[in-house]
């Protein structure tokens, strides 16, 4: 066995506005040591979510609160290094839940292999992980985008909207992105394929930018900030316009009295919208045809994702602070070890 000690980052503070370092701690403890019918993993790679910024106020968000001294237990790529498990075997590279930390016990239950013949096993958690089954569900199953609709996707430059501006465009829409700054809106016109770009950080009137950039309306809204642009996508909606609420980066450190809401609440009577709250892990049924779908387009490059890695563990919480500023672009990752075989 290589290390004695798994180094784990628990979440320690409840968080009052903006992530801070202050609010993670990391811990020293022995190796962990897997039953029958476990496994011992080895992190190789591990995502950094800005939703996960939901549940560390001490409020539930869809899934519980996050209790104070636990790991923060986001996606991960990880080596089977002891198994006790009938199913894996030493060396196999899985996909699954087990956070900021070196070494992690797994009862083989939420794990997938991953296959390395997709590309680098780093998109297990990326562009085959949730941001990009949350784009495929979100833009095929339940926004149903057709061909010649005007699809406004914010935060475009993410893990989330940049692949969801790419399957709309591939099912034929006409895509507008909001991100912020000069450089991640040049990059998503020219490598994402988006049609029109704002710039929410330059360009001081959201609605009137949306309404020159889809000047017949907006069909559907793949929305991952909230907040003003939220608001001025509802200005800007067509009749019976459809509207996909996935994330709210912009009010995730506020607390529920500061946040903004909707404004114009007769606009949905007015233009009979329909706006649905949206959380992947209720589609399961779609995950097999989502990786199987996109990995083609991947093999035919139709389909690409950006990834902002980050090396080792300790970096993971100042990573995680920087997504709040606008440092990262792309799929959020901390690189933690390579495979023994590589």
């Amino acid at each position: 066995m290589p290390d004695k000690i798994n180094r784990r980052i628990i979440f320690s503070r409840l968080m009052i506005g903006e992530p801070r370092l202050e609010d993670f701690e990391m811990i020293e403890e022995p190796l962990p040591e897997p039953g029958d019918g476990e496994l011992l993993l080895r992190n190789l790679y591990v995502s950094i979510d800005p939703g996960s910024r939901g549940r560390l106020s001490g409020r539930d968000s869809y899934v519980p609160a996050k209790p104070l001294g636990e790991v923060m237990d986001t996606q991960s790529v990880s080596e089977v290094v002891v198994s006790r498990h009938p199913h894996y075997r030493v060396g196999e590279i899985i996909a699954g839940y087990h956070g900021w930390q070196d070494y992690a016990v797994s009862d083989g239950k939420r794990l997938f292999r991953v296959d390395p013949g997709q590309g680098p096993i780093s998109t297990a958690i990326g562009i085959f992980g949730i941001p990009g089954l949350t784009a495929y569900v979100g833009i095929r199953k339940l926004l149903k985008i057709a061909s010649r609709e005007t699809v406004l996707i914010s935060s475009a430059a993410g893990a989330v909207g940049s692949i969801a501006g790419q399957i709309a465009k591939i099912d034929g829409a006409q895509i507008v992105g909001i991100a912020g700054g000069e450089e991640k809106c040049a990059f998503s016109k020219k490598v994402y394929g988006f049609d029109h770009m704002i710039d929410y950080k330059s360009d001081g009137n959201i609605p009137l930018a949306l309404a020159k950039a889809c000047p017949n309306g907006i069909d559907g809204y793949f929305d991952n900030v909230g907040g003003e642009i939220l608001n001025a996508a509802v200005a800007n909606m067509k009749r019976f316009g459809r509207i996909l609420i996935c994330g709210q980066v912009a009010e995730y450190n506020l607390e529920p009295e500061q946040r903004i809401g909707l404004r114009d609440v007769s606009a949905f009577v007015g233009k009979r919208l329909d706006m649905r709250g949206f959380v992947v892990l209720d589609h399961p049924e779609y995950f097999d045809e989502a990786r199987k779908t996109m990995a083609t387009w991947v093999k035919t490059e139709r389909l690409t994702c950006r990834e902002h890695i980050v090396e080792g563990l300790e970096n993971a919480p100042k990573a995680f602070c920087g997504l709040f500023r606008g440092e990262n672009f792309g799929r959020g990752l901390v690189h933690v070890a390579d495979p023994s075989n590589s």
